[in-house]
């Protein structure tokens, strides 16, 4: 081991999903709150200090989606991510890879931080890496050996890719100068062992002129959306239209918390899934609106998985809109990627309303916060072309939602989009050569082909959302009356252990029953983590708030040995063997579409 010496400075990129506190680490290492807690934005913060007799600059990075696969980060996430590098001074020392260690850290986990490590900085980062432990209080008297040890083989194993180097930070109101200088001390022996990180040259400069060409095309659609809303504007006339609002989108996209902020009231039912077409209505700027909000489709499995109860109030929430909607707000969060498959998904959900429903849609963008600095224009841009096609289809309709901010201009703003999109267009009906069913019509046989297996997954996606809503709120409360679901947690073991044995069979088989399968596996898990990600955001803001109902035992266990029969229905339905969408599935497995 080369003898470690202590530089005159020290330049460190800080790196961990939301939630990991980098923040944390970062301001106990400065001694100050030199970083804002909310790190759920596309930008890179900067901060300097004298620390240890050193000079100190930490870049803190934006923090990806925990759990969220590389393929489902937004693009300019990763474009600020790599460029983070260029924001220290020459001689980066390092990274400081945070994990929150009053969370549990599973292989899921394991996986997503290293594709994003390794994408934004190379295989080498983890020469340069220390692990940073953070968390707010007593960790229950375990320490953090006992802490890795709980959490086995995923923690260990990146602990390892890094040479076992790793540290705690505490903000448990103690002095932490000792804690820090031992930190920089871990730091000069990685650096006296691996040399200072060596920054990609070319990959910075191919990355930097990406940011330049869609910064140049973010602006040209600015000014396309801004020009068009102007010629709209000299056909509004006096009085001012009535607004029907349908409001549609995925589930968890943030569509009800838009309706609330546009009402400017807590109508809607905001954080949890929306069963129900709901209508309210008010004044808003001296106008009357009226809001219908929907039930949301799945984001990732394909609309044969949308259950016809959504369809169905959907269907409902036109009829609500009286005499018909001449809004529909087709809600779109930007804190993640918007890939073919989104569009394809939202697109052929939007078919429920017919073609023409494109004359009468606006994408606002909910989480407006998650931009930071950068404009909505260049995540459409840095999204490329699924994003931007949709933009098209809309007419270059869109607007962005901060449902943090307080602020009435962007409703107002919001407002007059609709009334000029109005102006040119008359009200959405659904007429006989419009018509949904007509189009249900058209692929009958396909659909009762695959309409009983659909059906079954669709059950238990249902099933398996309400139980792990109630479950998460009464972990949240600290409820220990949760024997009875526990045992699920069992049963998910066993299931896994079981598709563990089959993996190597599903491998080798060729037949598209187990093609779908392994889609179907991966599309669940996906949903799953973004519901994750979402309920931790949501919980945020809205912790204790409401109350979330039992969800019933019976139908809990039978959804349990679904789950564990899905392989043998699956199977044996001989789902997909002729389908459309069967075949779909096979040519986007093998084109890798979902390659995480």
């Amino acid at each position: 081991m080369k003898k470690a010496t202590s530089a005159k400075e020290l330049n460190v990129v800080i790196v961990g999903s939301q939630g990991s506190h980098k923040d944390l680490v970062g301001n106990i290492i400065l001694g100050r709150n030199a970083f804002d807690a909310v790190d759920a934005t596309f930008d890179c913060e900067k901060g300097e200090g004298e620390v240890c007799e050193r000079r100190v600059t930490l870049v803190q990075t934006p923090g990806w989606l925990r759990g969220y696969q590389l393929c489902d980060t937004a693009g300019l996430f990763k474009t600020e991510t790599i460029l983070s590098v260029t924001l220290c001074p020459p001689g980066l020392h390092g990274f400081l890879l945070v994990i929150n260690a009053e969370l549990p850290f599973t292989d899921v986990y394991k996986k997503t931080t290293k594709e994003h490590l390794e994408y934004c900085f190379g295989e080498k980062v983890w020469d340069h890496t220390v692990v940073v432990f953070s968390h707010r209080g007593d960790m229950d008297h375990e320490t953090i050996e006992d802490y890795i040890s709980k959490e086995g083989a995923p923690l260990q194993s990146l602990l390892e890719a890094c040479g076992n180097r790793y540290h705690v930070l505490c903000d448990d109101g103690t002095d932490n100068s000792t804690n820090v200088r031992q930190l920089f001390e871990k730091l000069d022996t990685m650096v006296a062992e691996n040399s200072c990180y060596e920054v990609e040259s070319r990959l910075i400069q191919t990355v930097e002129e990406r940011r330049k060409e869609v910064d140049k095309k973010a602006e040209e659609l600015r000014l396309q959306t801004q020009q068009e809303r102007q010629r709209l504007r000299r056909l509004l006339s006096e009085p001012k239209p009535s607004l029907r609002i349908l409001m549609v989108g995925w589930v968890f996209s943030g569509k009800s918390a838009a309706g609330n902020r546009i009402l400017r009231s807590k109508q809607f039912q905001s954080g949890e899934r929306t069963m129900k077409a709901l209508k309210q209505s008010g004044e808003v700027a001296g106008r009357e609106v009226v809001i219908v909000d929907t039930p949301g489709w799945w984001k990732f499995f394909p609309a044969t998985y949308t259950p016809q109860i959504v369809k169905s109030e959907i269907l409902e929430g036109v009829s609500l809109c009286s005499p018909s909607p001449n809004v529909v707000l087709l809600v779109v969060p930007p804190d993640t990627s918007f890939t073919d498959e989104q569009k394809r998904v939202t697109e052929d959900n939007m078919r429920l309303l017919g073609q023409r429903v494109w004359r009468h849609v606006i994408l606002p963008f909910t989480s407006g916060d998650t931009l930071g600095n950068k404009t909505i224009e260049q995540h459409i841009e840095s999204e490329g072309k699924p994003l931007r096609g949709l933009i098209e289809k809309c007419g270059k309709r869109y607007h962005v939602l901060d449902n943090r901010s307080k602020a009435d201009d962007q409703v107002t703003e919001l407002l007059e989009k609709m009334e000029e999109m109005v102006a040119g267009n008359c009200s959405l009906y659904l007429n006989e050569t419009d018509d949904p069913q007509q189009q249900e019509k058209s692929d009958e046989p396909t659909k009762n082909k695959d309409e009983s297996t659909a059906k079954e997954i669709t059950e238990q996606l249902n099933i398996e959302w309400d139980r792990k809503n109630w479950e998460e709120h009464c972990t949240l409360k600290g409820d220990d009356s949760m024997s009875f679901l526990m045992n699920f947690s069992e049963d998910k073991q066993r299931l896994k252990d079981f598709e563990g044995e089959e993996e190597d069979k599903l491998q080798s088989e060729d037949d598209a029953g187990s093609v779908s399968l392994n889609m179907i596996k991966r599309l669940m898990e996906k949903e799953w983590i973004r519901r994750e990600a979402a309920v931790e955001h949501i919980h945020m803001f809205f912790a204790g708030e409401r109350a979330i109902s039992e969800p019933d035992a019976v139908k809990l266990r039978e959804s349990r040995e679904k789950v564990l029969s899905w392989r043998e229905t699956i199977k044996t339905s001989g789902y997909g063997s002729n389908s459309t969408t069967s075949r779909e599935a096979e040519e986007e497995t093998e084109q890798e579409v979902l390659p995480c």
